[in-house]
């Protein structure tokens, strides 16, 4: 098991560390576990703290990591989201394809499931497992997601927003399209689970024997598809019966602005200002962009785009990660539109810029400055055309991998 744990403190030495002991082999044989040995880079991969070739890197330097190994696989399954990302844009968070036919999906998720008191064991604990770490492990994000969708017939796109804004990890392309894979949105059928499966790979407290849910997948997947109405009732009226008094978990509030003291404020601007003359670079540093390198005599301004954030609120959790991060990698931070950040630079100074900036603003409002764009890591591999699936993916990344990462490492 990975000593680790969810404990994810916002430094260099936490994801180095992380990145060091990891071992493929053992990863390959746990990772379905909750308690298996998995890497926890996850919310240092998000915020680019390092990027996956760093990773893969990383790894190659202690261990062979060919891309047949599932730990390879698995960063090429993030590298595919973003891939889908770039090329769909805002359409992830729409049905890609059509799911399972003939179901209508509520809206909103129910309050029981915001609350961890549906009584079912396993989604109560992933529930309060998210809340109290900002972390699930992905089997369990798959379990509570395919419980959402298709046990409790609720709209992807409600449980997929909910979940982003607790999980420190929370990446628009890997999460929202993860639970469209889930919901049969963007893969061939419904995923499913049972409590055999729970029973198999998780702790004893999160077992559902004698639920509904100790069942085959046969009769899962009937309730999935509207087959077996009153079936899957009966995890409406679990719910509904469940002691929420005595088990409900109060849901961490979420902010489109960090609750904690990282801004610099208009003295703070001015003397950010005064420093950057004609011909210096200022390098704005976004909360998916944290890398701790920097050029000599570079200011680094920490960018916080209220416009996006108001859109999609953070937990308390998730603003301490980043809040603490800025504070190291940056010299001020700023918050607010970053035309406005623009505006106050005085002209002829130059920005140095993270290439995924361009999603945040237009790049008609950015060409008013003269920015050169960085890539923050480069990715695995950047097929030319979309793959609408990961194996599609993976054939393309497969043959190009071993040039793309550094031959001399093994």
């Amino acid at each position: 098991m990975n000593a680790f744990g969810q404990d994810f403190a916002s430094t260099d030495e936490a994801w180095q560390a992380r990145l060091a002991a990891i071992r493929p082999a053992e990863y390959a044989r746990t990772r379905n576990h909750l308690r298996g040995a998995v890497s926890y880079l996850s919310p240092y991969l998000t915020h680019g703290f390092l990027g996956l070739q760093d990773a893969v890197n990383g790894v190659r330097a202690n261990h062979a990591l060919g891309s047949d190994d599932k730990l390879f696989s698995e960063f090429a399954w993030r590298a595919f989201f973003h891939h889908v990302h770039s090329h769909l844009g805002d359409r992830i968070f729409e049905d890609i394809r059509p799911g399972v036919p003939g179901i209508r999906y509520a809206a909103a998720l129910p309050q029981d499931i915001r609350e961890g008191c549906t009584g079912l064991p396993v989604i109560d604990q992933a529930v309060g497992t998210l809340y109290a770490t900002g972390y699930l492990h992905n089997h369990a994000r798959m379990w509570l997601a395919s419980y959402v969708v298709h046990l409790r017939h609720v709209h992807w796109r409600a449980g997929a927003d909910w979940m982003y804004g607790h999980l420190l990890d929370g990446d628009l392309a890997s999460n929202h399209l993860s639970w469209q894979w889930v919901a049969s949105t963007f893969s061939s059928k419904p995923y499913l689970f049972n409590a055999e499966n729970v029973a198999k790979y998780a702790p004893s407290a999160w077992h559902c024997t004698g639920t509904p849910l100790d069942t085959s997948y046969e009769h899962l997947e009937l309730m999935a598809r509207g087959e077996d109405e009153p079936g899957r009732r009966r995890f409406e009226s679990m719910a509904q019966h469940a002691e929420r008094h005595a088990f409900a978990q109060s849901e961490p509030s979420l902010s489109a602005r960090c609750p904690l003291s990282v801004y610099a404020g208009q003295d703070g601007i001015q003397a950010l200002v005064a420093r950057a003359q004609p011909g210096s670079f200022v390098e704005l540093v976004h909360p998916w962009a944290l890398s701790s390198r920097s050029q000599p005599d570079v200011l680094r301004v920490g960018l916080l785009h209220l416009p996006e954030h108001s859109r999609r609120p953070w937990s308390e959790r998730r603003w301490r990660f980043l809040a603490e991060r800025m504070r190291a990698v940056c010299d001020v931070v700023w918050a607010g539109p970053v035309g406005t950040l623009l505006e106050e630079l005085p002209k002829g100074v130059g920005l140095i810029a993270a290439a995924s900036l361009q999603c945040i603003q237009t790049q008609a409002q950015l060409n008013r400055a003269r920015i050169r764009w960085v890539h923050e890591s480069p990715m695995l591999t950047e097929p030319d055309r979309l793959c609408r699936s990961f194996s599609q993916f993976i054939r393309a990344v497969k043959p190009a991998a071993p040039s793309a990462l550094n031959p001399s490492i093994r």
